[in-house]
């Protein structure tokens, strides 16, 4: 390999208190917390609007309940609350949220869903972060990462401004693939090869009566809400099929490890969210492996797309769409932190002096379950890495477990991450600490003052 010198003398262009990076699920909450916490905060985002994995494939927000309906007796309990329960509220008042929706069949994976529209989203969120004062940038890429005496004091980003320095008092990676954390030296470990990654995509003009009625007059419905959506017609809201059952779909799907497809409706005639599209092991850290991921899913989702318009009742007038943005990805750098969970913590609902969310899905049911329809504790030392001074992190880049990482990495979990760090950035900020030296039971009354549930 060749290599060119380089001489750089980067502008610190931006200071705040707190700055995170990543303005997806996690990244979004975090900086409201953060900023209504009293800390000057900046949000650093790659893309053109807030959301990442939630508005770009991730689908349905699982979940802010237990999941209770295979248990006889279990109350059903809402675990996430605070500031994602007031996002779906701002989204439910833009009649862009169904709110909190039960299964009618499929409750042993999740018992409660909660759909939004993703573009109102985007357009919310924005909002609700110039209401608490939090500035911005998008497309925004960090490239690296500046530290003193083993403590992150800023990260090196790259824009159309061309490369600049944030500095901060605490930082908070929450770009999924660990990238400040990466830069900054903390220990890292790459789990990309226990999952695989996706490429949903929408349809739209999708007759979703006639589509849902075929699905259970051959018995493929696995997952089933219905409700209504404002039409006489269409009632159909989630739905999950194992169209690998039907002949004309059985090898293609087989060859290609593909699954579902499990999606839902949001509006009338409109397949908003059509999951099943996958690869296996890729390195989405490495450009060429990311690169030829999204070309050979492209490929896959559209000939899935013209079969199922070649064969399925419904989708006679139909046609993609919208397509995600990049690849949906479960998990690459995983950060080495104070405490690691474990899938027997998670299941068996462990709980913690110094806890700061609680969650209760696991992406693995009904084959793998929380006890008895329970949920479990996230301790703070779980956000906290072992090796850089500084620096917080939350969202899918905790857990290198695989099962365990089946619970922590989704969305109604990394809401509520998002908050407990936020929080935490903010209070070690003003209070010139260390987030490793931060009175967690101080924490713990702040987050129970704004609304997040601690049992």
């Amino acid at each position: 390999m060749r290599y060119i010198e380089e001489t750089l003398k980067t502008p610190v262009a931006f200071e705040c208190d707190v700055l995170v990076c990543g303005g997806g699920t996690a990244g979004f909450v975090a900086a409201l917390a953060a900023a209504r916490n009293g800390a000057k905060t900046i949000l650093v985002e790659r893309f053109n609007a807030i959301g990442g994995s939630l508005t770009n494939g991730a689908g349905p927000i699982h979940s802010f309940f237990n999941v209770f309906k295979p248990f006889p007796g279990v109350e059903k309990k809402q675990v996430i609350e605070g500031i994602p329960q007031e996002i779906v509220e701002r989204m439910m008042a833009r009649n862009a949220s169904y709110g909190h929706l039960e299964m009618e069949r499929g409750g042993d994976y999740d018992s409660v869903i909660t759909l939004i529209d993703w573009e109102v989203y985007k357009d919310v969120a924005f909002q609700m972060l110039e209401e608490d004062g939090v500035k911005v940038l998008l497309h925004t890429m960090v490239v690296g990462a500046t530290t003193e005496d083993g403590a992150i004091t800023g990260v090196i980003i790259e824009n159309k401004s061309g490369r600049q320095v944030i500095a901060a008092k605490v930082v908070v990676d929450c770009t999924g693939d660990a990238d400040v954390a990466y830069y900054a030296g903390a220990n890292v470990v790459k789990t990309h090869s226990q999952t695989a990654v996706g490429f949903p995509f929408s349809m739209a003009n999708v007759d979703m009566r006639k589509y849902t009625d075929y699905a259970e007059e051959h018995g493929l419905i696995y997952q089933l809400i219905t409700g209504d959506k404002g039409s006489e017609t269409d009632d159909t809201i989630r739905i999950g099929v194992q169209l690998g059952k039907d002949p004309a779909f059985h090898d293609f799907m087989e060859k290609n490890h593909m699954w579902g497809p499990l999606g839902f409706s949001f509006h009338e005639n409109y397949y908003t969210y059509i999951n099943g599209c996958t690869k296996r092991d890729v390195d989405a850290t490495n450009a060429e492996a990311v690169s030829e991921a999204e070309i050979e899913l492209r490929h896959q989702a559209m000939t899935w797309a013209q079969m199922m318009k070649d064969n399925l009742p419904g989708f006679e007038k139909a046609f993609v769409s919208w397509t995600p943005n990049c690849i949906g990805v479960r998990a690459t750098r995983i950060v080495e932190c104070e405490h690691e969970m474990t899938v027997e913590e998670i299941c068996n609902c462990q709980r913690f002096e110094d806890e700061v969310m609680l969650y209760g899905f696991m992406d693995l049911a009904p084959k793998l379950m929380i006890k008895n329809g329970g949920y479990y504790g996230i301790p703070y030392g779980c956000f906290v890495p072992k090796k850089v001074d500084g620096l917080l992190v939350a969202g899918r880049l905790i857990t290198s477990d695989f099962s365990a990482h089946m619970s922590t990495r989704n969305t109604g979990s990394c809401m509520a991450q998002g908050q407990a760090v936020g929080t935490a950035a903010a209070l070690a900020a003003t209070e010139g600490v260390k987030p490793r030296d931060l009175d967690v039971q101080k924490l713990r009354a702040v987050l129970k003052e704004q609304k997040v549930f601690l049992g």
